[in-house]
């Protein structure tokens, strides 16, 4: 399966961009309006980061432009397995 190099809906993305002459990083949850301003990329990403894990979803970094995406982390399916291993466990106990 090919992997996807766009936000769907629901996934959280960094976009670094220039306000006033300084380098900010807006993360957002596509498709939907900017929600928070960070001061810098690390912290971006890994707000970003946290913000994907708990969906579960993917974080993405883009440029004012918007038009490249990199794929920062993609926690998709992984709260999925581990809840179910988590109750096929607990059910076995």
């Amino acid at each position: 399966m090919p992997t996807r190099t766009t936000p769907e809906d629901g996934d959280i993305v960094v976009r670094q961009e220039k306000r006033d002459g300084t380098v900010v990083y807006v993360l957002h949850t596509a498709p939907g309006p900017d929600q928070y301003l960070l001061p810098t990329c690390e912290e971006a990403v890994a707000q970003a980061k946290t913000l994907a894990k708990r969906h579960p979803g993917r974080a993405w970094l883009t440029t004012e432009e918007g038009y490249d995406f990199v794929l920062l982390e993609d926690f998709q399916g992984w709260n999925r397995s581990a809840s179910v291993l988590g109750h096929q466990l607990t059910r076995q106990w």
